[in-house]
């Protein structure tokens, strides 16, 4: 079954939530251990009022990883319980890109803080970076048919 979800950031129209196709929202809530969403709580509640399913997620900004997962937890800590939480792994602004423990420790934190195991959102071409997480998280593979895909057609693609 698919559920067709979109993540919104500080950039991101409400139009984009309100959309009928979309049946989840993930907001951007955290980067590194200074920057908080200005529109992280507007988007939750918008998705909420909605009916949509949420989740929350912090962008790696390649610091401390036990200090990102604190600042993380320590700005969404009421809406723990109520959507999956989420870690966004990439290579931009994340100076620990390519490291193999930062979201294993990342993500241990998240747990010893809240007892909830983070999903974490990879490329396929970086599942190698966080294999070590794989008995204990869920990962939400990116991949798209093409950068000029804007349809909510879900397009043939394999993952391996």
């Amino acid at each position: 079954m698919v559920m067709y979800t979109v993540d919104v950031y500080s950039g991101s129209d409400d139009y984009i939530i309100r959309d009928p196709h979309a049946q989840g929202v993930i907001v951007k809530a955290t980067q590194g251990t200074g920057y908080v969403n200005p529109k992280c709580n507007h988007q939750w509640d918008l998705a909420g009022q909605l009916g949509k399913k949420r989740g929350l997620y912090h962008y790696a900004g390649g610091g401390n990883p036990v200090a990102e997962a604190q600042y993380f937890i320590n700005n969404i800590k009421n809406y723990v319980g109520q959507g999956m939480l989420v870690i966004d792994w990439e290579k931009y602004q994340n100076s620990a890109w390519g490291n193999t423990n930062w979201v294993r420790q990342f993500v241990d934190e998240v747990h010893r803080l809240t007892g909830v195991w983070p999903v974490i959102y990879v490329q396929e071409s970086a599942l190698g970076q966080v294999a070590n997480c794989a008995k204990d998280c869920a990962v939400w593979v990116a991949k798209y048919a093409s950068m000029n895909w804007n349809s909510w057609t879900v397009p043939n693609m394999n993952v391996s």
